[in-house]
């Protein structure tokens, strides 16, 4: 059986797309982890730069040094291999979608739609996966290196993205609603065109429009009321650390910039939630007779 046959055999996932390319997902995930590991270190070597200079050595810019090239290094072969892998993937998941959908004698005003939906999948494989992963593990290294620094701070980030993660949860059902009405509409976008009538046509926009503030309102809100918690946690992050006189001056600057790193990541997790659920519905209808 051949890769694409295993892709559409039990209806199109992205567990399915790993499974099929999983020679290339594994280089491209091995070179992700190194570089989000070195990621995580970059803090810690400014402050430990910072406490060197202190005792007039530079030792510690030394270090940072090295991290930076590696990490330049890293990251820059991923991405280059990053571009061809997936587009390699992307070329061979569209050729056998328009073979599917054509021997199904479906519109083509279907079939372009939903290979324009096969692109976003492929790009959430490029783009959104292996930024999710980097993020994944910024959160959980971020919550081991500050526990190490100031329990108290540890605790108010927990505490935040416990929050924020149940803000995003409870609008999920909303969510996911509003992404299907606005993919049913997209995938009726050349048969309204095709008509060529303007009222139609008018018609059709100002529901794709409605569909879109629908959603960006839900993002609005969902935005200000995480900001809020975040806000209430840097605050007190920021007392917290300067209160504690254990700390060395190196280790404050690291504990701050590890918290601006976790309100980035905390920001960042529930947007792949939301495009998990968005994914959820284009697998849904890429799969269907």
């Amino acid at each position: 059986m051949s890769q694409i046959e295993r892709v559409w055999r039990d209806g199109l996932s992205l567990r399915a797309v790993g499974f099929a390319y999983l020679s290339k997902i594994i280089i491209t995930w091995t070179l992700l982890v190194l570089e989000a590991l070195l990621t995580l270190l970059l803090p810690l070597c400014i402050g430990r730069s910072v406490d060197a200079l202190n005792r007039q050595s530079f030792s510690g810019l030394i270090e940072l040094g090295v991290l930076i090239v590696a990490l330049i290094v890293i990251g820059s072969a991923r991405r280059f291999y990053d571009t061809r892998a997936y587009s390699a993937i992307q070329r061979d998941l569209s050729n056998s979608l328009v073979a599917r959908e054509k021997a199904k004698n479906l519109p083509m005003s279907k079939t372009v739609a939903r290979v324009n939906l096969l692109g976003e999948l492929v790009e959430f494989l490029e783009q959104s996966l292996p930024t999710l992963i980097l993020t994944g593990i910024m959160f959980v290294g971020i919550l081991i290196v500050v526990f190490g620094i100031d329990m108290r701070v540890m605790g108010l980030c927990f505490v935040a993205s416990i929050l924020v993660v149940s803000i995003y949860w409870l609008s999920g059902g909303a969510y996911l609603r509003l992404n299907k009405g606005q993919n049913d509409e997209y995938e009726r976008q050349l048969d309204m065109l095709a008509l060529q009538d303007v009222g139609k046509v008018d018609r059709h926009f100002r529901r794709l429009m409605r569909w879109r503030v629908r959603l960006s309102d839900l993002e609005t809100v969902n935005f200000s009321l995480v900001w809020v918690v975040l806000a209430a946690m840097l605050l007190g992050s920021i007392y917290f650390i300067v209160d504690n006189g254990a700390i060395s001056a190196g280790q404050k600057i690291t504990t701050i910039m590890y918290v601006f790193d976790y309100i980035e990541v905390v920001v960042g997790l529930p947007i792949f939630y939301q495009e998990a659920l968005r994914l959820k519905d284009i697998t849904g209808r890429l799969s269907s007779d």
